[in-house]
């Protein structure tokens, strides 16, 4: 029984070596689709991930005062 699906008749072969230019080509729309998820992510995350932060540098601002109290 074969379960592998039959090679359509428009179907590049796969046995080509691509050019230069194609792997270009598909590595610069691989990298616009990396930079693309990175940036909708990052939108989803900036509310859940701001308040923390805001209070992570309080918290470093008062051991910078801590420290510079200590230097005196």
């Amino acid at each position: 029984m074969n379960t592998l699906p039959t090679k359509k008749p428009g179907d590049p072969d796969v046995n080509t070596i691509p050019t230069w230019r194609e792997l270009a080509e598909r590595f610069r729309d691989l990298v616009k689709d990396f930079l693309k998820e990175g940036k909708e992510l990052e939108r989803e995350l900036e509310p859940k991930l701001l308040p923390a932060l805001k209070r992570f540098k309080l918290e470093i601002e008062k051991l910078i005062a801590k420290l510079e109290q200590r230097a005196k």
